[in-house]
């Protein structure tokens, strides 16, 4: 693999091992307004930003709450697991010290509230690694769309040619392989796919951030 000068870090599942906290999320909000969440609900909102997902239980389940209100009751759900619980994933911090001492320009790409974000990488002590943390609810979509990726890579000053994405979720590999990006899949207990599925949809697919140092 060829060095990059600039990366971007998919948080929730790649760096983090948070996805098991997300994975009921959805369906415990909706429990707590009294309604059945149907089966596939993680399918549907998996890929959406915290915004469309507020419209989607709006305009699905007819929830009158507003957008803000909505993905407030969210983050309370949330908060304490990002807050005091949420781990980092193995060697994931010796990577990033590799990376910045290389010179490597790092930041972060997710669809988890930021300041709940930042407040988690504060906390397992990594935050220090990246320019800026970029949250999807800034371009209005998640990760099926490359808006986030595009967004992060201006603000890093670099050409997509030079940057690196680290993503765990399918179709997030998809959409930042498209868009150009060189993509690195990061496994997954919870991706849902087999690692020869994943590794279709990425330029190099590792196990652990151990493979890489």
């Amino acid at each position: 693999m060829r060095k990059f000068g600039h990366a971007i870090f998919d948080m929730d599942g790649t760096m983090m091992d948070s996805m098991q906290a997300w994975k009921n999320l959805g369906r415990d909000y909706l429990i707590g307004k009294g309604i059945k969440a149907p089966e596939n609900l993680n399918e549907i909102i998996n890929a959406m930003s915290m915004t469309e997902s507020a419209n989607y239980f709006r305009g699905e389940f007819g929830i009158r709450d507003n957008v803000l209100k909505i993905i407030s009751d969210i983050n309370e759900i949330i908060e304490d697991m990002y807050m005091y619980e949420i781990p980092l994933k193995p060697y994931a911090n010796e990577y990033l010290l590799k990376l910045k001492r290389e010179g490597v320009i790092m930041c972060v790409v997710t669809a988890a509230p930021l300041q709940l974000a930042k407040a988690a990488l504060k906390r397992l002590e990594v935050l220090k690694y990246f320019s800026f943390v970029v949250c999807c609810d800034e371009v209005g979509v998640g990760k099926s769309e490359p808006d986030s990726y595009y967004l992060a890579t201006k603000k890093m000053g670099a050409d997509i040619s030079d940057v690196v994405v680290y993503e765990d979720a399918d179709y997030a590999m998809k959409t930042a392989k498209d868009a150009g990006f060189y993509t690195i899949g990061v496994y997954n207990e919870g991706a849902g796919k087999s690692k020869e599925e994943m590794q279709l949809l990425c330029d190099r697919y590792i196990d652990s951030f151990e493979c890489l140092l």
